[in-house]
């Protein structure tokens, strides 16, 4: 491969013999079986590629499992838009998962755009529609680009039959999913977060044409239809298990994918699938050199379930996993053609910055930038506790994507013209930047398997939401007061920094010092990260760093009882807070 290491001779002996054995061959062997199956979930298509990836473990002697959990998932089949007063025939319209199945009619009323982030879920922001009125028995129709779960439901509340989104792609909608509730199957208690209205998406040419109609003065009346099927169904979750030839516990780390589809979704995310499926082949070939154990999971129902497959392996193996898993790597959209940076897509939790940096500079050399975790993608080990990094991979530069006139998406390396979209096909791959990617990851996890000391740096996971914290203390001005908090980050840094120095200095076992690191994650991760229980899933929306604590920036909003409310909240969120901090000092 044309591809070579930045820097040689920053990698251990195992490391470079471990990027020396990876190979495009068996990659590209799958992307090829894969460029023929519309991996849908729970469809005979995606059982073959489970069957195919089970086959190839196999020949590998990779021990697997394959699970078939029942999930509840949405299968869109079609949509339709019939305007009733005018004469238009319409390009591709798509409804969503999770939307309503029927047919209803009404007046269209344009209400707008809401600015969304792909990347976040389509979180609108607050404020949303707040100048749009009563809205009941009209369809409501919206430049929302990938309409936010949010927005969807705002308009419902005010009314709306049904939704019609104006996308940005000229050529088609992408396709997307309309439930907040993470891993798609709600609590009995939540049922009513699952929209109860249609929505379709229609691409940007049309829906420019449909809103000049609503805005006219005559108006336009539509007819909406939406077909889908929203059930539990089997599906196939394949599992690998290589045990470490050196490990003396039972800590692994999980390395995992989707390999659901829209259409036959190469960069999004057979791509991954084939990563991972090398890195099964290649460690399992090292395995003996291996100090930790590792597993490797295939995820369904990624699309049409709100990440269900992921979800169900946290849900079932939850014990496991909070007792011994040391770090949680998601492995979506790698090996895009012409994906050169690493600044745009890629995150990880803060204490795994130095390992994740460390390894782009060894052995891409390419620019890369830190992102707060979006809840997105399949995290779904969040309010686990563990330590996460990477969710997507490398992307096309921006410079590049806005000479292509790309428009802003999540995944696929940033090619609009493949996240989501039946386009996303063979062609949109490169050889040399999948076999990059899987480099990149082979090394990155590695570091993290033969480590003595687990390479996370809690002392910088600390700094991070000390900032959040400052940062909202001054949003909150004279309503609240987040010293206790404050001054309780401050005094766990200092500890970590002690601590961090004793490790080094040797006053501190190794064994020691990881389950302390270890625990340390399962605190601080859920500060930094979630609002709900420990084995609880947050929803699938927008989230700010320590987000029992992001409401403070509602204050300037605020008047009357509803600034004390908030207050109470916050007073209570806090005494969580602080007693988690507390909870990690006293484990130093």
């Amino acid at each position: 491969m044309s591809q070579t290491i930045a820097d040689s001779e920053a990698l251990s002996d195992f490391e470079r013999s471990l990027v020396d054995d990876i190979s495009v061959d068996e990659p590209w062997a799958l992307l090829e079986e894969f460029s023929d199956l519309n991996r849908l979930s729970g469809t005979e298509e995606e059982v073959k590629a489970a069957e195919y990836i089970l086959d190839r473990l196999d020949a590998f002697g990779v021990d697997a499992n394959r699970y078939d959990p029942d999930l509840y998932i949405s299968q869109p089949h079609d949509a339709d838009i019939r305007t009733l007063n005018k004469e238009f025939e319409p390009g591709p319209v798509k409804t969503v998962s999770f939307s309503e199945s029927t047919t209803v009619q009404g007046d269209v009323e344009y209400v707008g755009e809401v600015e969304t982030g792909l990347l976040a879920e389509g979180a609108a922001g607050e404020g949303a529609f707040a100048d749009v009125g009563d809205l009941s028995g009209k369809i409501a129709l919206t430049a929302a680009g990938s309409l936010s779960i949010r927005a969807t439901s705002i308009l419902e509340d005010k009314g709306a039959i049904g939704v019609v989104a104006i996308h940005e792609h000229d050529r088609e909608p992408h396709n997307g999913i309309a439930t907040p509730v993470w891993g798609g199957a709600p609590r009995l208690d939540e049922t009513e977060k699952i929209p109860g209205i249609p929505v379709v998406n229609v691409n940007n040419p049309d829906g420019e044409t449909l809103k000049d109609w609503a805005l006219a003065e005559e108006g336009l009346e539509l007819e909406l239809e939406t077909d889908l099927t929203t059930d539990w169904m089997e599906c196939p979750l394949v599992e690998a298990r290589v045990e470490g030839g050196n490990s003396e516990s039972d800590d692994f780390v999980l390395l995992h994918g989707h390999y659901d589809s829209w259409y036959v979704g190469i960069t999004d995310n057979a791509t991954g699938d084939a990563g991972l499926l090398e890195l099964a082949r290649v460690f399992e070939k090292h395995s003996d050199d291996l100090d930790r154990d590792i597993r490797i999971a295939w995820w369904p129902a990624h699309s049409t379930g709100r990440y269900a497959g992921s979800t169900w392996y946290a849900d079932e193996f939850a014990h496991e996993l909070d007792e011994n898993c040391v770090a949680q790597v998601n492995m979506d959209s790698p090996g895009a053609k012409d994906a050169t940076d690493y600044t745009d897509m890629s995150c990880w939790t803060p204490e795994a910055h130095g390992l994740v940096g460390d390894a782009i500079d060894d052995v891409t050399g390419a620019p890369y930038e830190e992102h707060f975790p979006h809840r997105a993608g399949d995290y779904s080990f969040d309010n686990l506790g563990i330590t996460g990094f990477f969710m997507l991979s490398s992307n096309i530069p921006t410079a590049e994507r806005e000479e292509r006139g790309f428009h802003e998406v999540g995944g696929c390396g940033g090619n609009s013209d493949a996240w989501h979209v039946s386009t996303d096909t063979l062609d949109k791959a490169g050889e040399d930047e999948l076999v990059r990617d899987i480099r990149l990851y082979a090394v990155s996890v590695a570091r993290v398997l033969n480590a003595d000391v687990l390479p996370f740096d809690h002392a910088r996971n600390a700094a991070a939401i000390l900032d959040a914290v400052e940062g909202y203390d001054e949003d909150a001005g004279d309503h609240f007061d987040f010293s206790p908090a404050i001054e309780a980050l401050e005094a766990l840094e200092t500890d970590l920094e002690e601590f961090y120095d004793a490790v080094e200095a040797g006053d501190v076992s190794a064994a020691k010092a990881n389950e302390t690191i270890k625990q340390l994650s399962r605190i601080l991760t859920r500060v930094n990260l979630v609002s709900e229980g420990q084995f609880e899933q947050d929803p699938a929306v927008g989230r700010q760093p320590v987000p029992r604590l992001a409401p403070a920036a509602k204050f300037e909003a605020l008047e009357g009882d509803d600034v004390k409310f908030l207050q109470t909240q916050l007073k209570r969120e806090q005494n969580a807070v602080v007693a988690e901090v507390r909870r990690a000092r006293r484990l130093l």
